[in-house]
């Protein structure tokens, strides 16, 4: 089995607010039946692109993020994931003012941030767990 792509890998640093965001963002990637390197291509796009806060996810029109995705080699689930991230994103910016950062900086455990993670619908355990083992303890329940 190929090792995990980690955060570092994409040159994503946790311990900041950008890269907290960029880090869900790849976590919701990877959290779907895709191949890693697929996943890690799409991310790349999108970072290539600018789409670096939640308000880049939430038009009503979604064609811009399914041919995003499509061009980050994200084939196979590109609708449902343009579906998927949009409603993610609206929620984030509706519950934690668009800040993953907030997310895990108002929770009190890991187990809490994966709670809320998984309130957003499409996300499940494995995205939670694929987010939650790059945040640094240290980040949890400093707000």
């Amino acid at each position: 089995m190929a090792a995990l792509i980690t955060a570092a890998d994409l040159s994503i640093d946790t311990t900041t607010d950008q890269g907290l965001f960029d880090w869900l963002l790849a976590s919701l990637l990877f959290g779907r039946p895709v191949p890693q390197k697929a996943a890690a291509r799409a991310f790349e796009k999108f970072r290539e692109d600018g789409w670096d806060s939640p308000a880049h996810f939430t038009a009503d029109d979604y064609h811009p993020l399914w041919h995003e995705l499509w061009e980050g080699d994200y084939h196979r689930m590109s609708s449902v994931m343009s579906e998927e991230l949009r409603g993610v994103m609206r929620a984030l910016i509706a519950d934690y003012d668009g800040s993953a950062a907030r997310l895990v900086r108002t929770a009190s455990t890991r187990e809490e941030v994966s709670e809320r993670l998984q309130r957003f619908k499409g996300v499940g355990p494995k995205t939670a767990e694929i987010f939650l083992r790059e945040v640094p303890d240290a980040l949890i329940g400093t707000s």
